[in-house]
């Protein structure tokens, strides 16, 4: 027995005396805390018959039946003499373009819908490898940071409920634990995934969580939402003008056509004509199109601005508030935990999580919601992006007698002022940038990779290289302002 024993106690001091060998091994191979990239709003991700040979996108955009459709309007208002047929018309193919993105009264699906899944880290999916834009550019440059089984990959249905999608994101926050054996990741949330995030966050707490980096993200919501849902549709030749010059920039000639032909009018000519549309045919858009399809997103009652979110229940159920009661009980949590933000993250980086904020501007949004003159990265508004900068109107400054609170929070330009900001400490601004950014390959992603690995005291401008406030070029490389 005495032999035995001895023979046990040796073999526990080998073992011992190998495990900080072991564990030096790990730490040699580990180049970082795994990452969790919940991407944004993938509106042509989703599919019919999803995973058989029938499988087709939600949203097939045809231009043969976009022409046809056309020549059929045009040749109802010619003939009969009718903007009713001819908008009916409009309407019908609109509806059908986007019927499959239906829910019912409880923000449920009405098709069965699907899309691709990633339960395992990033690096077992073929098709995740070689992206380059936006959150696949973030992917590839994650797992060449930080190897294999280190980067993991949200992809869902953005219609349904955030709190369903946080079940998604803490599965994906458990595996990547129990895989590398941390005990803590860091999570990137862009645009739509951070309203996604935040409903993580809630339920099931930030005690895994290192640092969470919020990136052109919708932690604060999103106006068009508001806008959308308390039927704020306006388009103004201004915003018009802006959003087609914006997509001509690069070509010069375009660009000086565009120019005179916003001299001779033609943009307040058409817009003579959306102001008809809408005035006329707003309740027939939105009975027919934007309730049915829209009306009970989940997501887009979460990101409703808390002042109009009152107004958007009246707006979108008036009279059938009793059919909707249980729906509305979800979009109450929902605003509920929006209108909490400030306090529940201070509180988290109170518990030492940290976190960073970045908030683009200088490029025109779609115009066609009354909020369209705001100033953001061409898809969110910088105001909300920021957690509520005091932001310039696209093409406007704050004007020269403008004065900060705080100098230091007061883009060079007087077209930003953080000092408005829920977290200015932990935000950076940065002009001209892509929503999202991180392009594979671009100084973007260099700062990404820096925003995830950084060591120092962690606070918007604490390295000279990545200054709170910056600017990007259109192949995203960034410089101070």
């Amino acid at each position: 027995m005495k032999r035995i024993i001895s023979i046990l106690l040796a073999l526990s001091i080998i073992l011992g005396l190998c495990v900080p060998a072991f564990a030096t091994e790990k730490e040699e191979e580990c180049n970082g805390l795994p990452v969790i990239i919940v991407r944004g709003m993938d509106f042509a991700g989703l599919y019919h018959d999803y995973g058989t040979e029938n499988q087709r996108s939600v949203l097939e955009v045809d231009a043969g039946e976009i022409v046809k459709t056309v020549f059929a309007a045009l040749g109802k208002l010619v003939f009969t003499f009718s903007v009713d047929s001819a908008m009916d018309v409009v309407l019908d193919y609109a509806y059908s373009l986007l019927e499959g993105f239906s829910l019912d009264n409880q923000g449920k699906s009405v098709y069965d819908l699907g899309q691709p899944k990633y339960p395992l880290s990033a690096d077992n999916y073929e098709e995740l490898l070689p992206g380059t834009e936006f959150e696949m550019g973030m992917v590839r440059r994650c797992i060449e940071e930080f190897g294999n089984g280190h980067t993991y990959y949200i992809n869902y249905d953005w219609r349904l409920n955030p709190f369903d999608v946080a079940d998604e994101i803490n599965a994906a926050v458990q595996t990547a634990i129990k895989t590398t054996g941390h005990d803590k990741v860091n999570i990137v949330c862009a645009s739509m995934g951070g309203i996604m995030t935040m409903a993580y966050l809630n339920e099931y707490g930030y005690k895994n969580v290192n640092r969470c980096l919020f990136m052109s993200s919708t932690f604060c919501g999103a106006q068009i939402a508001s806008d959308l849902l308390t039927g704020k549709i306006e388009i103004t030749a201004e915003n018009l003008f802006n959003t087609v010059m914006n997509l001509v920039a690069d070509n010069k000639i375009l660009s000086f056509l565009i120019d005179e032909l916003n001299d001779f009018g033609i943009f307040h000519l058409l817009t003579k004509v959306t102001d008809f549309i809408v005035e006329n045919y707003a309740d027939d858009i939105y009975e027919r199109v934007i309730n049915p399809i829209f009306g009970h997103t989940l997501t887009l009652w979460g990101l409703c601005q808390q002042e109009d979110y009152d107004e958007a229940v009246k707006f979108m159920f008036g009279d059938k508030l009793e059919e909707n009661a249980e729906f509305i009980k979800t979009t109450d949590k929902l605003q509920k935990m929006m209108s909490e933000k400030e306090e529940f993250l201070n509180k988290m980086i109170d518990d030492g999580v940290e976190i960073a904020i970045t908030a683009h501007y200088n490029a025109p949004l779609v115009p066609v919601y009354k909020s369209a003159s705001f100033n953001g990265d061409g898809i969110l508004e910088t105001y909300q992006m920021s957690g509520y900068a005091t932001v310039a109107n696209y093409g406007e400054t704050l004007g020269d007698d403008y004065v900060a609170k705080n100098p230091e929070y007061l883009s060079p330009d007087k077209v930003v002022d953080l000092s408005t900001a829920l977290f200015p400490e932990y935000t950076y601004i940065i002009k001209n940038a892509p929503h999202v950014g991180c392009s594979y390959g671009t100084d973007y992603s260099d700062f990404l990779v820096w925003l995830l690995t950084y060591d120092g005291e962690f606070y918007a401008g604490a390295s000279e290289k990545y200054p709170q406030f910056m600017i990007s070029d259109s192949s995203q490389s960034l410089k101070p302002f």
